[in-house]
């Protein structure tokens, strides 16, 4: 009928491959383990150089999923939102988590519950800004470095935020977080 979508494509079509390309194939993170695979595979000076270019915007790209991971967990810390918050960590048993001064804690409904426990105490949570981020991928997994410091002052305390990649999303598995006694200058 006239106007009906066509439910195949003709013989001969081809798909544009941008438009079509799975998830996996579009995920930066991905992404940047197959082009270091080729520009290890490449002994050709100009393809390497292409692909690097291309390993550069995909590593980039990576990194800010991964900060955008850790954004959350701030903003769920910061809100004291406990759904928030269990929406950011891996529901696994093997998470972790070390609170400032405290013991590890591990399992998901633990790590959980003491966010839950913290987040009701008398006097709140402060409000702390994730400062210096550093990001290190290594394929599904990656973590970050960051001074967390109340809004404009120097940094109290040293953290690491390690996550994991799971169905295109990072979850956190480990957040581990220590005062600063000894300041260091700004790098």
């Amino acid at each position: 009928p006239a106007g009906a979508l066509p439910t195949r494509k003709p013989a001969g079509a081809r798909l544009s491959t941008r438009r079509h390309m799975s998830a996996e194939q579009t995920d930066p993170v991905l992404e940047v383990e197959r082009l270091e695979n080729a520009i290890a595979a490449s002994t050709e000076p100009d393809e390497q150089k292409e692909l690097a270019e291309k390993l550069g915007m995909s590593r980039m790209s990576a990194e800010m999923s991964v900060l955008s991971a850790n954004a959350a967990f701030y903003d769920a810390f910061q809100s004291c939102d406990v759904a928030k918050m269990k929406a950011v960590w891996s529901d696994s048993d093997d998470v972790t988590c070390v609170h400032p001064g405290h013991p590890l804690i591990s399992g998901a409904d633990l790590v959980l519950n003491s966010w839950r426990a913290l987040f009701s105490s008398a006097g709140g949570m402060p409000k702390l800004e994730a400062q210096r981020q550093r990001v290190v991928l290594r394929g599904s997994a990656a973590w970050v470095t960051c001074n967390e410091a109340p809004e404009g002052e120097p940094s109290a305390l040293e953290a690491i935020n390690v996550f994991e990649r799971r169905d295109g999303r990072w979850y956190m598995v480990h957040h581990q977080a220590g005062p600063v006694f000894v300041q260091q200058p700004p790098q």
